[in-house]
């Protein structure tokens, strides 16, 4: 709202000096034929000012005809960013093995070979990444201040504005049509392209989210985990030979596995999509029971309460608000990594945590144990002081590794070739290809929106 009003009166200031040089009793040619140019462009802003709504909605209108979506294509770029940076870690770690046994080196080369080109398209997706969360976050601070730099007199940075804000509009409208893009570099293959992400947000009973943990796949009768949680929530490859198949995930953390709700749920069903070359599949996930969960400790509930509020959770103290009208049996599942120094229950403090203590319990390589509180109905603030010793408080790498291996087996061979394929060919080449594509078109309609030539205060 600001640099609209900055443009608006910029050019009221371009108009009034217009009018002004028009108006001087002085017969200079190069100063008197700036006053109808000041005019002009004065009225040339307003009504691009005006009408810049009109013309994003009719930019959106194209990307819908066009089969455009942001959040799709949002999707698409971080699961492709998460498949990437797991193949670099996956082949990073056979060519280390293979290069410590001083055996066959010139396969530990090809491997070498394989993670410069894995880089490479990993840096070309991160750089479409960032393209696109700056249009999508500043995508009308970038065009109005390009409307607010042509409306400034004089024309001095007319040409800058005008390609802000044809930049602005052209990646805003073509960046969600990446997607199609590359389907046309598919053409010519005999067969779609079919691998899918399994791809969501995690969230608690109130819709707190869950920013850390752990997911377990079970699928025909094995579990397959601990496959980490990230960021962006939770990303899980799926074979085609899936689809028909009934898939369970797990918030697997603290030797528990909560249930969500994905329980035994055919992907194709769960997905609901038609053939498409390239296809994310967003499925949010809720973790039934559980309130938090952070570096080796699990907050969870039986039944969950109508209000829970976390105040505080580090290494060193826990702090939380519960509000429940029945009875509640709160559980603290924490690993051996942790000393409970006190809990304190209201205005009540304990330090002899053994009266609480439930049950014993190991997760992959870690132990730990669970206690319970049994609070009655009310309001209740829990404080935990716990203490950091130096026993593991999370699954090893190991495991991490073996499961995601584990995943890679689902498939065959050819579509892990052909993922290898179009990762060296697409997004090293199509990436830049179509960066330098849009790039061209906002220069083309940036010249048309600023004027194709350039006009100077001194002739």
């Amino acid at each position: 709202m600001y640099l609209f009003l900055v443009a608006y009166y910029l050019s009221i200031l371009t108009f009034y000096i217009g009018v002004l040089i028009y108006a001087l009793p002085i017969p200079v040619t190069g100063l008197k034929r700036w006053g109808p140019r000041l005019i002009t462009d004065s009225f040339y802003v307003m009504v691009l000012l005006f009408s810049v709504t009109s013309i994003v909605r009719f930019a959106d209108l194209i990307q819908h005809i066009l089969g455009g979506d942001w959040s799709f294509f949002l999707s698409y770029i971080k699961a492709s960013i998460f498949v990437r940076s797991n193949l670099l870690l996956f082949f990073g770690i056979i060519r280390d093995t293979i290069g410590g046994l001083k055996i066959l080196p010139g396969l530990s080369k090809l491997f070498s070979v394989v993670i410069n080109a894995i880089y490479f398209s990993l840096n070309a997706t991160l750089i479409l990444y960032v393209i696109a969360t700056l249009i999508k976050i500043s995508f009308w601070t970038l065009v109005l201040l390009g409307i607010t730099l042509m409306a400034i007199p004089f024309r001095v940075a007319r040409n800058a504005g005008a390609f802000l804000i044809a930049f602005s509009i052209v990646f805003y409208t073509a960046l969600p049509l990446y997607t199609q893009f590359v389907q046309l570099l598919f053409v010519s293959e005999p067969r779609q392209f079919t691998p899918i992400i399994l791809q969501g947000n995690i969230i608690n009973m109130h819709g707190q989210p869950l920013a850390y943990g752990y997911i377990e796949l079970k699928y025909d009768d094995e579990y397959i985990g601990p496959l980490p949680v990230n960021a962006w929530g939770y990303m899980i490859p799926i074979t085609s030979d899936m689809l028909s198949k009934n898939i369970t995930l797990y918030f697997d953390i603290c030797g528990h596995r909560f249930f969500t709700n994905v329980s035994n749920v055919p992907v194709r069903s769960l997905c609901g999509f038609n053939n498409h070359s390239v296809f994310i599949c967003r499925v949010n996930l809720m973790v039934y029971g559980l309130i938090e969960y952070r570096e080796g400790i699990a907050l969870h509930v039986i039944p969950f309460p109508e209000n829970v509020e976390v105040l505080t959770f580090n290494s060193t103290v826990i702090r939380l608000l519960i509000n429940t009208t029945t009875p509640i049996d709160f559980y603290i599942s924490i690993s051996k990594g942790y000393d409970i120094k006190s809990i304190k229950i209201d205005e009540t403090e304990i330090h002899d945590i053994g009266k609480f203590y439930k049950y014993s319990w190991k997760w992959y390589d870690v132990e730990g144990n669970t206690y319970v509180l049994n609070l009655p109905e009310g309001d209740h603030e829990i404080t935990i002081s716990i203490n950091r010793n130096g026993n593991r408080i999370e699954p090893s790498e190991y495991y991490i590794f073996n499961a995601q291996v584990r995943l890679t087996e689902l498939g065959n061979i050819p579509s892990i070739v052909d993922e290898l394929a179009r990762i060296m060919y697409i997004d090293v080449i199509a990436a830049a290809l179509y960066i330098s594509l849009l790039l061209s078109i906002s220069y083309g309609l940036a010249r048309a929106i600023g004027g194709a030539s350039r006009l100077r205060l001194i002739p």
